[in-house]
């Protein structure tokens, strides 16, 4: 299709030689009339000739090509003036030679654009074969990728503390975040044959505490709870949350009862190491907390929603019980 498009531009547009034989043919016609007699009617030919000739000479020239075509068209004129036999016949000639000109000009143009098409072409299919390559190079490493890495784990691995993941105020993980998690708990757990822990965290008696000191106070006794608690649980695959208000959640994988125990008396001791003053606690004149926890034992396919009732059951048995102390469930 493109190799017939360059033939229509070399032989139809870029290059009259239509023009020129036609100027040719009526040269012809003049020449057959003067060989046979002297006094001959050509006025139809001459003003075709001079029609076509004044659309070749005006088409596109190089500097060389217009000092022969001017030469050729002042003979053109002087042929019509002068009305000699053998001037029809030079002219006739030159037109026969600029007609053999233009198509050995067309054919090295048209060969040029063909070459110039291939290398191209050329480059064009190696370079969708580079870029076929680099993308199945690319796609390969993506695979292999997430291959190598579980999906969820590699979600909990980022410990970045990204914006749409973090409370703005303790920079903890957010509810949102939570919610991810601990939906994905069970099945993580159950395809790495882990046992897992979620805690809920209650401060005691915070209401008076907003009431007592202000809630600028407050927020700032959320932020030392929250930063003990993050700083305690800093390791791989252990993940601290703000589940709203003076609420946190801890959610530990690949743990057993006694480490998940000692975990719970260390919060408890250190939340009261930090000596924040609380003269309305009911309990102690500092700050402490409450906790409730539930182990996750894998296969036992316990849904996320019950082990959040349960570690909240037990959340509230420590408030009952007196506060600044835990409950575990017991499966």
């Amino acid at each position: 299709m493109l190799k017939k498009q360059i033939d229509n531009i070399y032989f139809g547009n870029l290059i009259p030689i239509v023009k020129l034989q036609i100027i040719a043919d009526n040269y012809k016609d003049i020449v057959s009339c003067r060989k046979i007699k002297y006094i001959c009617d050509f006025k139809n030919e001459q003003e075709i000739i001079l029609q076509e000739w004044s659309y070749y000479k005006n088409t596109y020239k190089s500097d060389n090509e217009k000092i022969v075509v001017e030469t050729i068209d002042n003979e053109i004129q002087n042929t019509f003036k002068e009305n000699k036999l053998h001037l029809f016949q030079n002219i006739l000639t030159r037109i026969n030679f600029l007609i053999k000109y233009e198509t050995q000009v067309a054919f090295k143009q048209r060969k040029s654009f063909l070459d110039d098409y291939v290398k191209m072409k050329n480059y064009l299919f190696y370079s969708v074969i580079f870029i076929i390559i680099i993308s199945t190079f690319i796609v390969f490493y993506i695979v292999i990728q997430v291959i190598r890495k579980d999906k969820q784990l590699t979600v909990l691995n980022k410990k970045y503390k990204i914006d749409s993941i973090t409370d703005s105020m303790t920079k903890l993980y957010n509810r949102k975040y939570f919610d991810t998690i601990f939906d994905n708990m069970p099945f993580i757990a159950n395809a790495n044959h882990w046992e897992c822990a979620f805690i809920m965290v209650d401060i005691d008696y915070f209401k008076q505490y907003n009431d007592t000191y202000g809630h600028d106070m407050g927020d700032e006794a959320l932020k030392q709870v929250a930063n003990t608690l993050k700083e305690y649980f800093d390791k791989k695959y252990e993940f601290t949350f703000r589940l709203g208000g003076e609420e946190f959640g801890i959610i530990l994988f690949d743990i057993d009862i006694h480490i998940l125990e000692n975990c719970l008396k260390d919060m408890n001791r250190k939340i009261l190491e930090l000596q924040i003053e609380h003269k309305n606690s009911k309990i102690l004149d500092i700050l402490s907390i409450s906790m409730g926890a539930i182990i996750y034992k894998p296969n036992t396919y316990v849904s996320a929603n019950k082990m959040y009732k349960q570690a909240d059951e037990c959340l509230y048995k420590s408030k009952e019980n007196g506060r600044n102390q835990y409950h575990i469930h017991k499966g």
